[in-house]
């Protein structure tokens, strides 16, 4: 599958310098969606393919006039990532079931292929003027918003987004090329608050009636602490169903300490959390946000 390319965090004040254009920031998941010689695949980050999970999307897909392309965008559903993460099933029948009861939306945003030319070399504005030609009328995909900006309407227009609902603002140079895999800062993002990407590796006992104490975290193949706070009992329940859906042996170490109140290990699963920091590669005041589709 073709590495995403990245979005670097940002803080305010700005100071952009050239043309850029803004779009709002889904609360989603991230796919790659490819088609050669008519096949279509939905791919995630985590190199998953999650085409049978979105039969809805791949019909709307497959009225795009070409038979080789590939598509960047995000994937959402009404009400957001905790509905979307409903879609995370095997089975055909439930599968079918959801299509309609939670129906998906593939929000495209770039174009890196189209009628087999590749466009990754492309400045983003072309890129741009291919997509609004090509995306057909339908109600399972759509364009993603995007508008030019100066210094000026960048913080106004983040504003903008988080009260309509979106997480916040993708700021982009508008003649970028598309690179593969990396975060060259011609992407950059600012979001309501400042969040993480970690993996979760298991969960720890609770003192309480509570399913579980705290989450364990892995980041860049090391331990990165317990994050406890943030769940409602609700979450809990769902969490601790998806751990056990996910169980596995423990495939890095942690403190000594640790190892007497572990309740269950998982292999790594993609989250989200939001930290006031990070010191001495350990999170400071960590606080649940999500799972990232996996």
């Amino acid at each position: 599958m073709i590495e995403p390319m990245l979005a670097q965090l940002i803080h305010p004040p700005l100071e952009l310098k050239g043309a850029w254009l803004l779009e709002p920031k889904f609360d989603g998941e991230r796919i790659i969606a490819e088609c050669k010689d008519g096949k279509i695949n939905l791919w995630t980050r985590r190199h998953v393919d999650a085409s049978n999970k979105f039969p809805e999307i791949i019909k709307s897909l497959k009225n795009l006039e070409s038979s080789d392309w590939i598509l960047d965008g995000e994937l959402t559903v009404s009400g957001g990532f905790r509905r979307l993460l409903k879609r995370n099933v095997e089975d055909s029948l439930k599968i079918r079931i959801l299509s309609k009861k939670i129906p998906a939306k593939f929000n495209v945003f770039d174009v890196l292929r189209w009628n087999g030319e590749d466009l990754f070399d492309k400045p983003l504005v072309e890129r741009k003027a291919v997509l609004l030609k090509i995306l057909p009328a339908d109600k399972g995909l759509e364009l993603v918003p995007f508008r030019k900006s100066d210094n000026s309407s960048v913080e106004n227009v983040f504003k903008e987004y988080v009260n309509e609902g979106y997480e916040g603002i993708i700021l982009k140079d508008a003649y970028s090329r598309y690179e593969s895999g990396k975060r060259p800062g011609t992407w950059l993002k600012l979001k309501r608050d400042d969040t993480v990407d970690v993996n979760i590796i298991g969960a720890t006992k609770s003192d309480s009636s509570l399913p579980f104490g705290a989450l364990m975290m892995e980041r860049n193949g090391k331990y990165f602490g317990k994050v406890g706070s943030g769940f409602t009992d609700q979450d809990r329940t769902d969490i601790l169903n998806i751990l056990k859906e996910n169980q596995n042996s423990l495939q890095i170490d942690v403190p000594q300490e640790l190892k007497g109140q572990i309740l269950i290990t998982t292999k790594p699963l993609l989250a989200e959390v939001r930290v006031n920091e990070i010191y001495h590669d350990s999170p400071r005041a960590p606080v649940w946000v999500r799972f990232r589709w996996q």
